[in-house]
């Protein structure tokens, strides 16, 4: 996991200026899948500490090769903040991450954003689930995923 902060932490910052970024990254997965019909843990994380409460995190997360090899697939971004339990992101509906049917390495992306309200730590996971207990793949084997953390003065 890459982690770059920018400028002097000291000086004030300027509204909408990146503070930092951290970014999780593997060129060439192992495959990532399942049958549960309940939402799963990807192993897909990425942690953040803010340095202001009330500044914004940006969430984004690409995976190229999501595969229903036989049933529909569910996403969600779940948040772990300061230690505590994953719950899915403030505001998601059904379709927050997405859903894919019957298709064979689409690929999903999210963007998401989240604004802080302390300076404890943030984890950030997708999670996943099959529609009817079919093989789903969340990443398809020697395929790439990232998710990155941004966070912006405010």
């Amino acid at each position: 996991m890459a982690l770059t902060k920018l400028n002097n932490q000291s000086r004030p910052r300027t509204a909408g200026e990146v503070i930092q970024v951290v970014r999780t990254y593997v060129a060439a997965s192992s495959v990532i899948e399942t049958t549960a019909q309940t939402f799963q843990a990807s192993g897909i994380t990425a942690s953040i500490t803010p340095t202001k409460s009330g500044n914004i995190i940006l969430v984004d997360c690409t995976l190229p090769m999501v595969d229903c090899e036989s049933d529909s697939i569910w996403i969600k971004m779940y948040q772990l903040i300061a230690g505590g339990s994953y719950a899915v992101m403030a505001g998601a509906q059904d379709y927050q991450m997405g859903i894919q049917s019957a298709s064979r390495w689409d690929p999903a992306v999210f963007g998401g954003s989240y604004t802080t309200t302390s300076t404890s730590q943030l984890t950030y996971q997708p999670y996943f689930r099959s529609s009817g207990g079919g093989n789903v793949r969340l990443v398809h084997d020697s395929s790439s995923y990232s998710l990155t953390l941004t966070e912006i003065a405010q």
